[in-house]
């Protein structure tokens, strides 16, 4: 049975609420029958996730860092997150962390920060990579004399190669060609080192372009990109299917080697790939709903930041970034910029008090991994490389071209473990957004939930069957809806009737009218 509200209790509702009841033909009333009492799902609220601890950054950035996010007025998590990815892309390739015998962790890290439109990505992006562009200006500009002897002696070798083959193909005259005169000049030919324009940094990047790019730049590569398209393109927008090989393999510097019809192969030997992306909450639900991003785990290896908005309360006066904290960032990418490569890369290993409390960290994390984080077991089974990935990094700031040198202290590793469980609270919430970390029939509950939502016609029931056909393919059959439907009937968002027709019988669900008052209501507050 229902009743229509009386006067009183509509003086209890937003008068907003009411006309827009009223303006699309519902029923301003509530229900006397056997609705169990309303609990709808509660909606993620990002804006309690806690700041990034900027006091675990080592003092040579974090000064930096502060006073970017200030002049900028950004959440000082963008401001932190972009520093640390920075070192990042500076030091891979060069070193790599041994936290225990047998295992080893290279530097390279996968961060993505979640923001909104105008929460100023592109000025973040561009004031903390500015040093990283300028490096790499100075560096081609010094190459210029190298890049030009280097063609000039391809192109010599190269015709003489031709000749000589042609000659000895002949096999005419006195002086006649032999095969091995050829092979001297090819062999000088392929021993003559490549150079090429450095570039440490792409944007939005297709796979094939990335390995080709990282083949001429030893095998490393940056991507960093203030709009997110990358994922566009790594979920197969511009080919048939999606290519998440070399962003797999670069993650762990595994060899990746591709075979083209025709032409030579491409081989990665030991490839690391930095990237930092800013991405709006409506791209990370678009990747995060790709089944194949998170069945080849490649959601898995990023570090989430889901920083707490600061619009509404920017300031428009503000102090610039001083000369001092600019200059010790800079000199530092330089610094770590400027260590020569060498065969493999240094090993950075750990204390005893570290290798203490790395283990202790360990055990803590395995615990869980059957407990609170069992439903982000993926990207927690990798949690405690990504710690020991910061503490490599946090390291080679201290210590710079010394660092391998040195043992990683104990307070370093402390200071990863703080900057590690900033991350993996907002791991946890962005996983949560997008449903990732729910149980099936919770997942499917907010499915059907968005279907009965999407229907043009607004009545309060509808039958299973017509329901199963909104579905869309979703489920195989009517039964399999069966738990989703089980979880809306048990939060009250439902009530399923079964009626008889005088032949088979016909199962009604009638959504509770509490449900269609929460999202007008829901819809004026975000309207305010």
């Amino acid at each position: 049975m229902e009743r229509e509200l009386t006067e009183h209790e509509q003086r209890g509702i937003d008068p907003y609420v009411i006309d827009e009841l009223k303006r699309r033909g519902l029923v301003l009333s509530v229900s006397d029958n056997a609705f169990i009492p309303f609990d709808p799902f509660v909606a993620n609220d990002t804006s309690k996730l806690s700041k990034f601890p900027v006091a675990a950054l080592p003092a040579k950035i974090r000064g930096y860092v502060v006073e970017v996010a200030e002049c900028l007025q950004v959440p000082v998590d963008m401001a932190a997150v972009s520093a640390l990815t920075v070192i990042s892309l500076c030091v891979q390739g060069k070193y790599i962390v041994n936290p225990k015998p047998g295992w080893v962790e290279p530097l390279n890290l996968y961060t993505a920060i979640v923001a909104r439109p105008s929460e100023r990505k592109s000025p973040t992006s561009k004031e903390m990579t500015e040093i990283v562009h300028k490096y790499t200006k100075e560096e081609n500009e010094r190459r210029v004399p190298d890049i030009a002897e280097y063609k000039l002696k391809s192109e010599i070798l190269t015709k003489r190669v031709s000749t000589l083959k042609d000659a000895a193909a002949k096999g005419k005259g006195k002086n006649k060609i032999t095969m091995d005169e050829v092979l001297a000049v090819q062999n000088e030919l392929n021993e003559l080192e490549e150079v090429t324009p450095l570039q440490l940094v792409a944007d939005d990047i297709t796979p094939e372009s990335l390995i080709r790019l990282m083949m001429e730049n030893n095998e490393r590569m940056a991507i960093i990109s203030s709009e997110g398209g990358i994922f566009g393109l790594l979920a197969g927008r511009y080919s048939e299917r999606t290519n998440l090989d070399i962003f797999l393999k670069a993650y762990s510097g595994d060899p990746v080697n591709v075979n083209r019809i025709g032409r030579k192969s491409d081989t990665l030997e030991h490839p690391a790939l930095t990237m930092l992306l800013f991405v709006q909450p409506s791209i990370i639900q678009e990747i995060m709903e790709n089944s194949e991003f998170k069945g080849r785990g490649f959601l898995a290896r990023f570090l989430y930041s889901l920083p707490v908005s600061v619009i509404g309360s920017r300031s428009y006066d503000t102090m610039e970034v001083s000369e001092i904290e600019k200059k010790k960032y800079n000199d530092l990418v330089y610094s770590l910029l400027n260590i020569p490569d060498m065969f493999g890369c240094r090993v950075i290993r750990f204390s005893n008090e570290a290798h203490i409390k790395s283990r202790e960290f360990f055990n803590e994390i395995e615990k869980r991994l059957i407990d609170d984080l069992e439903g982000i077991d993926s990207w927690a089974g990798k949690f405690h490389g990504q710690v020991m990935r910061i503490a490599g990094i946090i390291h080679c700031i201290k210590h710079e071209l010394n660092s391998y040198n040195i043992l990683l202290e104990e307070d370093t590793m402390k200071q990863s473990i703080e900057i590690g469980y900033y991350f993996l609270e907002h791991a946890k919430a962005a996983f949560s957004i997008m449903g990732l970390s729910e149980k099936q029939e919770i997942k499917n509950a907010k499915y059907i939930l968005s279907r009965i939502d999407k229907r043009d016609n607004k009545d309060k029931r509808i039958t299973k069957r017509d329901l199963f056909r909104l579905c869309d393919g979703r489920f195989k059959s009517v039964d399999e809806m069966k738990p989703g439907l089980d979880e809306l009937v048990k939060r009250g968002y439902i009530m399923i009737n079964t009626i008889k027709t005088g032949g088979r019988p016909s199962d009604i669900i009638e959504i509770n009218p509490e449900y269609e008052l929460q999202k007008v209501q829901t819809e004026g507050d975000e309207g305010v």
